[in-house]
């Protein structure tokens, strides 16, 4: 996935890619008019039959994400840290509050000197919009999810932010299984005069031309909602690789022409960061 000072680069991809209807796609563009003022412009994701993330998600539908941009206070280790965090595992059993989870660390950044990175690292927490809703209410009114609230607090400052992710391409049985992996961020907005048509039809007609070629295993777009404002554009694409042979490939295919596509997406649809890349590990899926 992406997010953080430049939040992240992300990709994530799928094997084969189902049609959409027409009613479906006409809702997600409704969707997308009704977000955009949240950089909500959604486009249908094309997936295989039957094919469920783990924790039971909808690949083609909107998924929960909630990103903790994390640094560690000062004297604390990331022992202490992962220590904590099994404990919320454990407490997430305990409670019927499980989630995927999910840490990036930084590695092709746009981070300078006059531009530090300001955080060790960010966690991801995956699921529908209802069960992190449920979550969230059960951490901050039972005893011991306080406790480890406090105890969370006491060893990190973790910016909590709240979006939704949209697949445009995802190999479902490669996201599942691949539990190490490479994640870029592109972050967008969307040019004067762009609709949220015209954005969505762009979209589907890069999935359509090359999802699944270009070494990658996802591609997704990120909305950021609640605790968004201060993010690097209204939106993001997430691209995941399996590896960095498989980010490689994709800067083969765009050395060698297919810089054109990325040109003519910057010129004509949006304004763009360009990518950036993290290490992410798969720490923890529902039922492990």
């Amino acid at each position: 996935m992406r997010f953080v000072g430049e939040f992240f680069d992300m990709d994530f991809v799928v094997a084969t890619r189902p049609k959409i209807n027409n009613k479906e796609k006409k809702m997600r563009q409704l969707l997308s008019l009704c977000l955009f003022v949240m950089a909500s412009l959604c486009s249908a994701a094309a997936l295989a039959d039957n094919q469920e993330f783990a924790g039971g998600l909808n690949p083609d539908g909107a998924i929960n994400l909630q990103a903790q941009l994390c640094k560690l206070n000062p004297g604390k280790t990331m022992a202490q840290y992962d220590k904590m965090i099994n404990d919320y595992f454990k407490w997430s059993v305990k409670h019927d509050a499980e989630v995927t989870f999910v840490r990036q660390i930084p590695l092709f950044t746009h981070s300078n000197s006059d531009n530090p990175w300001g955080y060790d690292f960010v966690e991801f927490l995956v699921s529908s919009h209802s069960d992190s809703g449920k979550a969230w209410d059960k951490w901050l009114t039972t005893p011991d999810g306080q406790k480890l609230n406090a105890t969370w607090q006491s060893l990190a400052k973790c910016d909590v932010k709240m979006g939704s992710v949209f697949f445009q391409y995802a190999d479902v049985e490669a996201l599942n299984n691949d539990r190490d992996r490479i994640v870029t961020w592109d972050w967008c907005t969307r040019k004067e005069g762009v609709s949220a048509d015209q954005l969505i039809a762009k979209h589907d007609a890069l999935a359509e031309e090359f999802s699944g070629s270009l070494g990658e295993i996802g591609w997704a777009v990120y909305y950021p909602q609640v605790g968004g404002a201060n993010l690097p554009g209204d939106y993001a694409h997430i691209t995941i690789y399996p590896d960095v042979e498989g980010l490689m490939k994709r800067q083969q295919w765009h050395s060698e022409g297919g810089w054109r596509a990325v040109s003519d997406y910057y010129a004509s649809y949006a304004d763009c960061t360009g990518n950036s890349a993290n290490i992410e590990t798969i720490m923890r899926v529902p039922g492990d």
